[in-house]
């Protein structure tokens, strides 16, 4: 990396409390921060809050600006709303440089729209390399997208903690006599299915946990108990169970749709928010985050909700201790940014 010259924008945002969806940007951009990257300013901070905003003349000004070096190399998170005009002012001003994009979300798979197929096939195009979540989005963008750059799959996300929540997890063992829990975490909103667990699963061995906002369901003790919604970076340290689900849509028999559609390539920030708190996963068989779980041996795979009661009752004390010392042991890793800082020092090598 010696004479490189390295930068990155800085990610666009509102200023939110509680907004999780910025937490994956935010530690991505702490890492470029920790390397002493350069900053690439085209959003500025708002005189009234915390919130970064749209700045057209430092676009302007990027557009005009001589080019960088050609060992330079910026890297860039995709995701801002205004991807397609500031991956045409990098390409030209880091014309014979690398031009990474970080990809957060595939919206032409997530959302199924023309018009985003469109807008990311043109945005892509003006990057050399390229992050991404797996191999199926990589062949993705590859195929679909004809994206002709060096491309990198990251897996799962770092989830950086400021302290290690190990001591409390590492309490965690099999429930003698009780139920299991089952901690669910994200916009309960859209997650529809969950207002179908106690009429249709009714769990025996389990209870699940929910944290998040917007659920407006029925509760029930010692099925479905509501426990409040957290700071991103505070809810490692809150969050109580023996398991994290990851699951999406409206059903508890499988996952239909876009939403089904879109686990199958991407790797979700909740998957890595489980395993910084020291919870194995509990998965889709057909999402892309099951190819980690396997991986590392950090949980299992479901067809559908109702199959966790029966898994459960056969699951030994081996089992979960080897399940929860391998999901720790990945923890301390994404807790500590070295996914990200990995997959940068792998680019910035070649």
């Amino acid at each position: 990396m010696e004479g490189k010259e390295i930068y990155y924008v800085p990610y666009f945002h509102w200023d939110s409390k509680f907004n999780a969806g910025y937490k994956a940007k935010n530690d991505v951009e702490i890492i470029f921060e920790s390397a002493k990257f350069k900053r690439v300013d085209i959003f500025k901070k708002a005189s009234d809050s915390n919130s970064r905003i749209f700045s057209l003349s430092r676009l302007i000004s990027l557009y005009l600006k001589r080019n960088f070096a050609n060992n330079a190399i910026v890297f860039f998170q995709n995701g801002t709303g205004l991807d397609l005009l500031i991956a045409p002012a990098l390409r030209k001003a880091f014309k014979n440089a690398k031009r990474c994009i970080v990809i957060h979300d595939i919206e032409s798979i997530r959302l199924a729209r023309s018009i985003d197929f469109t807008r990311e096939k043109l945005v892509f195009s003006n990057f050399t390399h390229a992050v991404c979540h797996s191999k199926k989005m990589a062949d993705y963008i590859k195929e679909k997208l004809g994206y002709k750059g060096k491309i990198y799959i990251l897996g799962l996300f770092d989830y950086i903690l400021d302290t290690p929540v190990y001591e409390r997890v590492m309490s965690k063992t099999l429930p003698s006599l009780g139920k299991y829990v089952i901690s669910f975490a994200g916009n309960l909103s859209k997650s529809t299915f969950l207002k179908k667990i106690i009429k249709e699963v009714n769990p025996l061995n389990y209870t699940v946990y929910l944290y998040g906002k917007g659920y407006d369901g029925d509760t029930k003790d010692g099925v479905l108990e509501y426990k409040g919604v957290f700071h991103p970076d505070e809810l490692p340290y809150k969050i109580e169970g023996h398991f994290g689900l990851v699951w999406d849509g409206e059903e508890v028999n499988g996952i239909s749709g876009t939403v089904g559609h879109y686990l199958k390539y991407n790797s979700p920030h909740k998957a890595s928010l489980y395993i910084v708190s020291g919870l194995p996963l509990i998965v889709w068989k057909e999402s892309a985050i099951y190819e980690t779980v396997k991986e590392y041996n950090i949980g299992f795979g479901v067809n559908s909700l109702k199959e966790i009661d029966e898994i459960l009752s056969k699951v030994s004390e081996k089992d979960y201790q080897v399940w929860r010392e391998n999901t720790i042991k990945l923890g301390k890793k994404l807790a500590s940014g070295e996914n990200v800082k990995e997959i940068i020092n792998r680019i910035l090598s070649k």
